[in-house]
């Protein structure tokens, strides 16, 4: 039995999935920081679970909803989880050429969703309709700003694709 040659096109696309995988984890990671616009109230940060899967605080002993499930923050990670299979398929020779340019667009569309998390975070507002609702949801967005998870996953799921893209031109 022959055994496969590895390249550096594997090699490449071997390191996109572990940037893949650390882009993954920055769901655990603070994403968006609380700023104050007078510095004087301190906020907690939002992890990427907050912001994706929504979250309450308690309130006068009564749970508050203060952020409500966002697709398009979930579709972040799904897209990452696509890249790592993609580049799978293309580790593993599959699909051809069809495998890598799959995964580098799914890296990099996912990479540019990181930096959009505070836009695709669904504010709770209730029962608010029309004026009230928009102002409220513009308010509690200008009290965050993009956090280290946010960043860091955005860069490492950018270079990802780059690095899987790379496996089309080195073979």
């Amino acid at each position: 039995m022959a055994k496969k040659k590895f390249g550096i096109g594997t090699i490449v696309a071997s390191i996109a999935i572990l940037l893949g995988i650390a882009a993954i984890v920055m769901m655990f990671v603070p994403q968006l920081n609380y700023n104050s616009a007078t510095g004087l109230v301190k906020g907690d940060p939002l992890n990427g679970l907050q912001i994706t899967f929504g979250y309450s605080n308690e309130v006068l002993g009564k749970q508050v909803p203060v952020l409500d499930f966002s697709f398009m923050n979930l579709l972040t990670y799904i897209l990452v989880l696509v890249g790592i299979v993609f580049a799978l398929l293309a580790i593993m020779g599959k699909l051809g050429k069809i495998a890598p340019i799959v995964a580098a667009a799914a890296f990099i569309v996912a990479g540019v969703f990181f930096f959009c998390a505070e836009q695709f975070m669904m504010v709770h507002v209730g029962d608010l309709t029309g004026d009230a609702a928009s102002t409220i949801v513009d308010a509690f967005k200008e009290l965050y700003t993009l956090g280290a998870g946010a960043i860091v996953g955005g860069i490492l799921s950018i270079l990802a694709g780059v690095a899987v893209g790379a496996k089309v031109i080195l073979k």
